[in-house]
């Protein structure tokens, strides 16, 4: 937002004294005289954006815990709404009068964010909506407005605070949730540059068709960073002229998602998902993109505690992660959940909902699904395996063996998941007391790949 604001070391020496003092007498809870410090202060100088701010602050001091019995704000900015548009810094002053005794007034704020809107004074604006969100934090219909506002001032990381802190007290906002997609969108076209950094635009660019085509071909088969980026200039501006083309929002997604920029790539699939009305296989990349933050987020932690383990940001890195893990799994449950009542028949779906439960620590509610996953060939092995893990869980071990012995008999060739289900078996058995039995499955790995786990140690160990 560009606004040509005032800063204390622009002030007069007149000016800056009595701000600094201001300052100082809020520090000292001498409120009430720093208000009367920085009224003629703002009165002179309105574009001092800081001593404005400083203003509110003391206001609210001085009438923190007070309740009125009667609220004379509204009548008072009905009285200043006609000058607005004849004199909209003039009418400034006059609103801080009202706000100095009511600094979260929602009437005497909206007609502020009025008149420094029409003063051309955006910043001062949106302060103006951002007192009003902090006096009433519930106001959704006012964040809406500070959102819209930051969108239309071409701050799109100050539109996705405010959305988020709408979903925060409503999660079922549909326009906060659609906000914060185009607000994320909007902010990669500016990482990337998309009006053009040389004074261009990139709306001339896709006037190139055989470049486009050519970048296009190299993004399917690879291509540099720069080449990619190249593309997502061509595609930024087909998105520009037409934001509602699904197809184009998922190249853009799978462009940055090759760039292992997952935030952008997650937003422009969010955005597709939502423009398709629930296609699965979109579904299934912002599941997939969702999880893989997680996963980049619990390393970092992880990397935090692996630092020095006796710090104080170790501890708190540690019920960070214990947090996040967690709701993780939680939110990977509900998620299959609900993709399984869209598709009761489709059993990859069932098999990722059977491994969810188990791993949230659910395997009685994760035996039917695997169970009913179990009967697709292509993932037949993985679901019994699965399968065995739940019933080690539950004690019922023969049953386990059961799964792995049938699993093992149907994979012709020791490949990984073999392995995988031989050595499950081996331990179950190990607890089952079946030693030969135990050896045996863990030789067969044994002869095939010397460095799995830990399987040459117990077998050497038991001669």
């Amino acid at each position: 937002m560009t606004e040509a604001v005032t800063t204390a070391a622009d002030l007069s020496p007149s000016h800056r004294s009595l701000f600094d003092k201001a300052v100082s007498s809020v520090r000292m809870q001498n409120a009430s005289y720093a208000v009367q410090l920085l009224l003629p202060v703002v009165k002179d100088v309105p574009s001092f954006l800081e001593g404005r701010k400083t203003l509110r602050q003391a206001a609210a001091l001085v009438n923190a815990g007070k309740k009125k019995l009667i609220d004379t704000s509204s009548l008072s900015v009905m009285k200043l709404k006609s000058k607005v548009d004849k004199d909209p810094v003039g009418v400034l002053y006059d609103i801080e009068e009202i706000l100095a005794t009511d600094p979260f007034s929602v009437a005497a704020n909206q007609l502020l964010f009025d008149a420094a809107n029409a003063a051309k004074m955006p910043q001062t604006a949106a302060f103006a909506l951002e007192m009003i969100m902090k006096g009433h934090p519930t106001n959704i219909k006012v964040m809406h407005k500070l959102a819209e506002f930051y969108l239309s001032q071409d701050d799109p990381e100050g539109a996705i605070t405010v959305y988020n802190n709408i979903l925060k007290v409503d999660n079922s906002d549909g326009d906060a949730r659609k906000g914060v997609t185009n607000a994320n969108a909007r902010l990669s076209m500016k990482k990337q540059k998309w009006e053009g950094g040389d004074g261009g635009n990139f709306r001339d660019l896709i006037k190139n068709k055989d470049k486009a085509k050519q970048l296009e071909d190299l993004a399917r088969v690879g291509a540099t960073k720069e080449q990619m980026q190249e593309q997502l200039a061509y595609l930024g501006a087909e998105y520009e002229a037409d934001p509602n083309n699904v197809d184009n929002s998922r190249r853009i997604g799978e462009l940055y998602e090759r760039m292992d920029d997952y935030a952008s790539a997650l937003s422009y699939f969010q955005w597709a998902l939502q423009l398709s009305n629930g296609d699965a296989s979109l579904e299934t990349k912002v599941h997939k993109l969702q999880d893989r933050m997680d996963e980049q987020t619990i390393a970092t932690l992880q990397a935090t505690i692996d630092a020095d383990p006796t710090a104080e940001s170790a501890e708190a890195a540690r019920e960070q992660l214990k947090e996040l893990q967690h709701a993780r799994i939680e939110k990977l449950v509900i998620s299959s959940r609900e993709r399984v009542e869209r598709n009761p028949t489709d059993p990859q779906l069932r098999f990722e909902l059977g491994t969810n439960l188990f791993n949230a620590g659910h395997p009685t509610e994760a035996i039917p699904e695997l169970q009913r996953a179990k009967g697709n060939p292509a993932i037949r092995t993985k679901a019994m395996l699965a399968l065995a893990r739940c019933y080690e869980a539950k004690n019922m071990l023969d049953l386990g063996v059961r799964q792995l012995q049938e699993a093992a008999g149907e994979i012709p060739t020791m490949d990984i998941v073999k392995k995988e289900v031989l050595y499950v078996l081996g331990n179950i058995l190990e607890k089952m007391g079946r030693k030969d039995e135990f050896l045996d499955a863990f030789k067969q790995i044994y002869e095939v790949d010397y460095g799995y786990r830990d399987v040459a140690s117990r077998v050497e160990g038991s001669y």
